[in-house]
């Protein structure tokens, strides 16, 4: 088997997983969490809890990865976590009185799938960045699943006969997920991608812009309300989001990731502009919108070389930063966020990557 069958034959067991475990994670929250707690706040309380276990802690996390064990172990641990947290809610529902159900317990299960979810995407972002050299194409399948699972999640959390079954089909879910992966290790890349040269005054003013645009990105998620987001045109606007953030990796390798940054997030801003009213307008400006977070984390693995864990921590902590106002929002601590700032976000996403990308080839002395 040649290398590179062996890269996407990984890729694609990574990206498998990907779907599965964020399809598990979110249809705990929303099948069996949401009904534990009594009071909005807790809930909104459990949400802000899993979110930042799943996205902050994978700075931590990213850092240990780059210095300690195997990513498919890591990754296969963070599966039985998810699956030990849906352990949890069989145990409490059985043994532990209803006031503890109320608070302390649904908090520890977000905790512990939070964690899992942190586990599996820091060994799969290390494993397949370690493997993509300097290309985006393969961060970018491995990165675009999640979001069919995070749209199916609450899908399904709605029917009761899923409900029925949910516990153990998530144990088993990712209790094959955990083996599979487990009986991979062996195929790990091993040690550390290379570091690259690099300008080291450069380094913190590229990493900003590209971190700062992956946390625009992450806040215009939460503000696109569009009326006609429901249903099959629901299922559109997230496969635009999973089918753009694929392609944009094969398009930057292709063009050049500058070119494909700026084309893809002009377009974007564009469409944006027509989103509200024009639902395929909006499918194709997520399509755009999404097109560019393989191009920056690639280029931040790029910038940091032996430490791509910790690069792809930084990023996911800005994903959780760009969740906070929307979760204010819901909250009443602050107002309201509205889509018809998304070109405007676009636009300055633009101004950012370019910045960044600049910075990137500065600092590695290379064609972008």
């Amino acid at each position: 088997m040649g290398q590179g069958t062996s890269d996407r034959n990984v890729t694609a067991v990574f990206s498998a997983a990907h779907f599965a475990v964020d399809l598990a994670c979110i249809f705990l929250l929303t099948a069996f969490i949401v009904l534990m707690v009594r009071d909005r706040s807790v809930w909104m309380l459990c949400v802000l809890t899993y979110n930042f276990c799943a996205f902050a802690c994978q700075l931590p996390i990213g850092a240990l990865g780059d210095r300690t064990g195997n990513p498919f172990l890591m990754s296969a641990f963070g599966c039985l976590l998810i699956a030990a947290a849906y352990g949890m809610v069989y145990f409490g529902k059985q043994f532990l009185p209803e006031d503890m159900l109320l608070v302390i317990w649904p908090l520890l299960i977000s905790v512990t799938a939070g964690l899992g979810n942190s586990c599996f995407h820091v060994g799969g972002g290390i494993e397949v960045l370690r493997r993509s050299g300097i290309s985006a194409a393969l961060p970018g399948v491995f990165v675009s699943t999640g979001a069919f699972g995070v749209w199916l999640g609450p899908v399904l959390a709605r029917g009761q006969a899923a409900r029925n079954m949910g516990v153990l089909a998530g144990i088993l879910l990712m209790a094959v997920c955990a083996a599979v992966l487990a009986a991979m290790r062996k195929d790990s890349a091993g040690g550390y991608a290379p570091a690259l040269p690099r300008a080291e005054d450069m380094l913190g003013a590229a990493s900003l812009c590209l971190i700062v645009t992956v946390l625009l990105r992450s806040y215009a998620g939460t503000v696109m309300g569009f009326g006609w987001k429901k249903e099959t045109l629901g299922f559109l606007f997230t496969a635009g989001v999973v089918c753009g953030k694929a392609a944009g990796g094969f398009l930057g390798d292709r063009i050049g990731w500058m070119r494909a940054a700026l084309l893809s997030l002009g377009l974007s801003a564009v469409l944006f502009g027509l989103a509200e009213n024009l639902p395929a307008c909006g499918i194709a400006a997520v399509f755009f919108f999404n097109m560019t977070m393989p191009l920056t984390l690639s280029a931040l693995a790029g910038l940091y070389g032996d430490s791509v864990g910790t690069a792809f921590g930084m990023l996911t902590l800005a994903l959780f930063l760009g969740t906070l106002p929307s979760m204010m929002t819901s909250a009443g601590w602050i107002s309201a966020g509205t889509f018809r700032s998304l070109p405007a976000v676009a636009l300055l996403s633009a101004g950012l990557m370019s910045a960044g990308l600049s910075l990137y080839r500065r600092a590695r002395g290379e064609a972008v």
